[in-house]
């Protein structure tokens, strides 16, 4: 009888010691329950030269201590993606959705992703990087995980060297694959697509051809380095385009998309009839306080440099920061449209030399971007510094504009940022003549600096919201310019040709 106990006890006590081991796990049902993937997205990065496949693998992983029902796995865009999956296994055509997968506690499982693209589609109307995203609902909650792929019809210019751009900011640069003193060009017959900067080095040449296309991703953008050089070469007929990679109507306004066109103490450089827009920078030129990059560190020597850029007919459009951002550089320029920026038209920092006729610069920002990612604009439009690193001169040589128009929807959208700490203390020619100016600063007309100007006037134009800056009837700047002014810019933006005999109009447009 007691052998009988003994070996009862001992049995239970068995069984007690290992019951946690022969527990089954339960599955967890709290909303706060998350899975975590193996990467952050899945690429393909491969440019298909035919309709063709290929298959990338990640891993998702169940982090909790105890089991998930993951209720759903399914992709976007439904039957129309071109993405395929197999999770855990299971297999099914683009749209299967996959119901009720479960994960162990620590464990993970594997989903293989297949995409297939026409290489012809047009890539204007289907965007030649294609994105859809895997949904995941777990216990009421949905987490995405990206999907991207290029589709055939571009140039692929994808940024795979690091960079040192500031202290701070890392980039990814991909060189021209050209020789010192040789000519790289971006042609028109497919789009080019940056990923990255597309980086112009010392004594290298970037030509883009007319009607050309470039899509930016995320923060690339192109950089001129020290005496590089760029020429955009658009016609009236054929322009040259540059703007963010989104491509769907919801993107089509949408600022700072990408960084900008970045001319560091490049040699001479030309943009004609261009088309920039959403970026963060239009085009930044110029010798900055602090060098950017790792190579040479050149320091900054005050005075105008020998590079110089011009630019002409040219429409800079809805950047988050500034249209025309300029450091102690050489630019002149006419016909330009540079308009609604999230901070400034134009900056330009350290002196330098610049002029410019026959230019609308108008900025109705708050009027155009309600969208979440913007913000009320509070700087002026129009501001000017003569210092750097705080108290060296770095005067003007020479600010001149004649024909302009200058407008926004502040008060006051001029501001000049002196060393002396007040305007007489700018302490350099600048002009404008025959200009309309938004500003409580100036006189009409105040020899040397405002000649035959208006103060305030109304431009009517026909519609800033949708980016149309044409004058619209009985506007101020329509015969109030003059020939003496225009810097032999005789023809608008659009070809069209300036009044010669009277008085021509204020700006870019000759209606």
């Amino acid at each position: 009888m007691k052998l009988r106990l003994i070996r009862c006890f001992l049995f239970l006590t068995s069984c007690l010691l290992f019951l946690p081991s022969c527990k089954k796990d339960k599955i967890i049902t709290s909303s706060s329950a998350r899975l975590t993937f193996s990467q952050p997205n899945v690429m393909f990065d491969t440019v298909f030269t035919s309709i063709g496949s290929t298959t990338q693998i990640f891993r998702v992983h169940n982090p909790n201590n105890g089991i998930v029902d993951i209720s759903s796995i399914r992709l976007a865009r439904g039957s129309s993606s071109f993405y395929r999956l197999n999770v855990d296994g299971h297999t099914g055509p683009a749209g299967t959705v996959y119901s009720n997968i479960q994960i162990a506690a620590k464990d993970s499982m594997y989903i293989f992703v297949q995409v297939t693209i026409n290489p012809n589609y047009n890539p204007i109307v289907s965007p030649f990087i294609y994105r859809d995203s895997i949904i995941f609902e777990l216990n009421g909650n949905t987490q995405y995980f990206d999907l991207i792929a290029f589709g055939q019809n571009a140039y692929y210019h994808m940024g795979n060297q690091p960079w040192l751009f500031t202290s701070t900011q890392a980039i990814s640069i991909d060189t021209l694959p050209i020789s010192i003193n040789s000519t790289d060009t971006f042609k028109k017959d497919k789009p080019h697509l940056l990923y990255g900067y597309v980086f112009v080095d010392s004594y290298q040449k970037l030509y883009i051809e007319p009607g050309a296309k470039l899509y930016v991703h995320g923060g690339g953008g192109i950089w001129v380095y020290q005496n590089g050089s760029i020429t955009i070469a658009g016609t009236p007929t054929d322009s040259v385009i540059i703007q963010g990679d989104r491509l769907e109507q919801a993107y089509q306004d949408v600022p700072g998309q990408w960084d900008r066109i970045l001319i560091n103490e490049g040699g001479t450089n030309t943009i004609t009839n261009a088309v920039i827009k959403n970026a963060f920078i239009g085009v930044q030129a110029g010798y900055a306080a602090v060098s950017f990059g790792t190579k040479n560190n050149s320091a900054y020597t005050p005075g105008v440099p020998s590079a110089s850029l011009t630019i002409n007919n040219t429409i800079i459009q809805n950047c988050s920061g500034s249209g025309i951002l300029a450091q102690g550089y050489t630019i002149t320029g006419g016909d330009n449209v540079v308009v609604n920026c999230g901070q400034n038209l134009l900056e330009f920092d350290y002196g330098g030399s610049y002029s410019f006729y026959q230019c609308t610069f108008a900025n109705y920002w708050n009027q155009t971007n309600n969208s979440s990612s913007s913000s009320a604009r509070t700087t002026p439009s129009f501001n000017f510094n003569n210092y750097y690193n705080g108290n060296v001169q770095s005067p003007f040589t020479n600010l001149y504009f004649g024909n302009c128009i200058f407008d926004g929807t502040l008060a006051e959208e001029f501001n000049f940022d002196t060393l002396a700490g007040s305007l007489p203390g700018f302490n350099t020619p600048y002009s404008f003549n025959y200009c309309d100016l938004k500003t409580g600063m100036f006189a009409a007309n105040s020899a040397p600096h405002t000649y035959s100007c208006q103060i305030n006037g109304s431009m009517n134009f026909v519609n800033t919201a949708a980016y149309n800056f044409n004058l619209g009837t009985g506007s101020a700047a329509i015969g109030t310019g003059s020939t003496s002014a225009n810097g032999n810019y005789t023809k608008d933006i659009n070809g069209n040709t300036f009044a010669t005999s009277g008085n021509p109009n204020m700006g870019a447009y000759a209606n």
